[in-house]
């Protein structure tokens, strides 16, 4: 059996990262009031960034398998582009989102 390499464990490590960080900047960046981290619009979104990055991520992953078994050129750059601007659309629909779910509570109260 072959050794693992330890960058098998870092490509992991970039990922949860890359995500965690996208998500602290999006929440900083595109709210000027405060939503709770455990309200149902934050998990929402979280959830959404999370398919979304994974599914670049896993889009890497089969451009270097293929590449590395000399079937394909790389990565797909129009698939990655859009994966990315599906992704940056994502902080305008969070921002719509907190404003409603603000004034739905605002309503209740």
């Amino acid at each position: 059996m072959t050794e693992k390499s330890p960058l098998f464990f870092i490509y992991l490590l970039v990922q949860a990262l890359f995500f965690i960080f996208f998500l602290v900047v999006t929440r900083i960046i595109s709210s000027k009031k405060i939503v709770p981290w455990k309200a149902p619009i934050f998990k929402e979104y979280a959830y959404l960034n999370l398919i979304f990055f994974n599914l670049i991520f896993i889009h890497i992953q089969k451009s270097l398998i293929l590449v590395a078994h000399q079937v394909a050129q790389g990565v797909d750059k129009y698939y990655f582009y859009l994966l990315f601007c599906i992704i940056l659309v994502l902080i305008p629909y969070y921002r719509i989102r907190v404003k409603l779910f603000i004034r739905k509570q605002e309503e209740t109260k």
